[in-house]
């Protein structure tokens, strides 16, 4: 390729390797037809000698590599930007790789134009304006205007205060053709996330986002020498290693809430979503962390405050439920039959709100993990027994029938007796609440076939003999959408139904505290039926 003559007045770009090494100087840019284009010329070489530099002639970049034929057959595509950013150099192979039919037609473009705006903020957020190397998979954009992915590096160098820029560019073997998602786009949403998110690549942080980073407080080459396992704080390690260990194993989501130690040796809590992928055939973690810990504290305050308010509220209830028995003894003789009614639904009410304080109180146990079962052999015969005297005065009141089924010689069940009275308290009282006047509750309780597909549920005991309890009504029924959402914390299919939608939820909570399933069923008009299923006692 002819020289051209330097016409410009743009200041020399001067690139050299001390000790030694080849030196190459791009003193002068012309413009041509197409934009600028770089003069070739001999560049100096620096020695040291005794402490002493000298300056020797030394053959120029021409000599050496043949007047850029040398860069030409790279399959790099290389450019060299002057100190106004602007390309003066660049080889067939970054022609080729950008979709232009000759190299100048890339001379004085700013090397900036090459890549996506968000790759470029990427590619240089983190650095600080001295350091000279910026590497990493990007894209560049194409003289069509799309994406392509390559491998980027970029070399920042300085001559006086001037600062002089070499980068090389290799395709890359990733790519989303077809997906209508770039890459690129993809990146900036990852970077951009709520969620913190980071790559495990054979156990090594390879990728980290912006999120990631704050919670840390650490960067990525930080956190690539210390590793996801140290961060995770040293009780919940055991929780995560596993997985983190064995990503080939992982074969499906995994989630877990772990506390994250950050750079000021803070916890955080957070909800830890590993999910895995695949890269050249590989297995990769893709990693997110979710800060809850905002959440969990406003979630103990609540549970805080319900427990706070629920246990004063029960002592003056109970003087007042004293109150009125002593009052029903005393005056019952000389009350007309209006006046004794009205002590009856007092008594009936209060009744109503003591299974609601206990209801609350229970849900705080739970949801601070104080409830501990006293498993024993209990016998859930008697057990509805007890449940249907506590309720006998609402029965009594509706005029409801309660059928019972149960088979001769029922073995014990495995549970704490009292937290199963209640599940029974809890869906007797819900269906004498929604059964028409004169209406029938059945209860029916049997035997689990094995080949039952409810045993196969996770959480249910292998290899052990389950007992199952349905108790159903003759009320209105619930809709199919409701079905599952009604065992949630005050859910409820009448808004301004009774009750605080809490016995259900309390419900599902104990059954499977004792390795059990409960589930709903329900025709509109044709009544629901709640039924659960609990483990046999072993009798050995």
């Amino acid at each position: 390729m002819p020289k051209l003559r330097p016409q410009s007045t743009l200041p020399a770009v001067d690139i050299q390797e001390a000790e030694g090494k080849l030196a190459c100087s791009y003193h002068d840019c012309a413009p041509n037809r197409w934009g600028y284009a770089a003069s070739w010329s001999r560049a100096p070489e620096v020695q040291k000698n005794a402490g002493d530099t000298q300056v020797t002639d030394k053959p120029g970049f021409d000599a050496v590599v043949g007047d850029r034929d040398f860069l030409d057959e790279l399959q790099e595509g290389v450019w060299v930007a002057d100190g106004h950013g602007r390309i003066v150099f660049a080889n067939r192979a970054l022609a080729r790789l950008s979709g232009f039919e000759n190299p100048d037609m890339l001379m004085g473009k700013a090397w900036r134009e090459l890549f996506p705006a968000p790759e470029l903020a990427r590619l240089s957020r983190g650095k600080p304006e001295s350091d000279a190397h910026i590497a990493g998979d990007s894209f560049i954009i194409g003289r069509d205007n799309r994406n392509i992915p390559v491998t980027v590096t970029i070399a920042r160098l300085k001559n006086g205060d001037a600062a002089r820029h070499v980068g090389t560019v290799l395709r890359s073997a990733h790519s989303r053709a077809g997906t209508g998602v770039t890459d690129s786009t993809s990146r900036v949403v990852m970077d951009n996330s709520v969620d913190g998110i980071c790559l495990l690549e054979k156990g090594t942080i390879s990728y980290v986002n912006r999120r990631f980073e704050e919670l840390v407080g650490y960067s990525l080459s930080q956190v690539t020498r210390l590793g996801l396992e140290r961060l995770i704080s040293a009780r919940d390690r055991k929780t995560v290693a596993h997985t983190i260990g064995e990503p080939g194993n992982v074969l499906m989501p995994v989630h877990h809430e772990v506390r994250l130690v950050n750079r000021s040796g803070h916890e955080i809590e957070c909800e830890l979503r590993i999910v895995p992928i695949q890269s050249d055939g590989n297995p990769v973690l893709l990693c997110f962390l979710r800060d809850v810990s905002a959440l969990k504290q406003a979630e103990r305050a609540q549970t805080d405050l319900i427990a706070m308010l629920s246990h004063d509220l029960r002592t003056p209830l109970a003087a007042i439920k004293e109150a009125m028995s002593l009052l029903s003894e005393t005056a019952a003789p000389r009350l007309e039959d209006r006046q004794r009614r009205y002590l009856s639904i007092a008594r009936e009410e209060i009744d109503r709100l003591n299974r609601m304080i206990d209801n609350l109180i229970e849900v705080s146990r739970m949801e601070a993990g104080k409830v501990v079962l006293r498993l024993d052999g209990v016998d859930l015969a008697e057990l509805l027994s007890s449940a249907i005297e506590s309720l006998s005065l609402l029965v009594n009141k509706r005029n409801l029938v309660i059928e019972r089924s149960i088979p001769p010689r029922m073995p014990l069940i495995l549970g704490d007796r009292d937290r199963l009275l209640r599940v029974f308290n809890n869906l007797l009282d819900n269906a004498i609440k929604y059964s028409p006047v004169g209406g029938t509750i059945r209860v029916d309780i049997g035997f689990v076939d094995p080949s039952d597909p409810i045993l196969t549920h996770s959480g249910v005991l292998d290899n052990t003999g389950y007992v199952k309890v349905t108790i159903a009504d003759s009320g209105p029924g619930i809709p199919a959408e409701f079905l599952d959402r009604i065992f949630g914390k005050f859910e409820r299919v009448d808004p301004h139904g009774p009750g605080i939608g809490l016995g259900l939820a309390i419900v599902r909570s104990i059954v499977e505290m004792h390795h059990g399933r409960v589930w709903a069923q329900s025709k509109l008009g044709e009544g629901a039926g709640f039924s659960f299923v609990l483990p046999i006692k072993d009798i050995q």
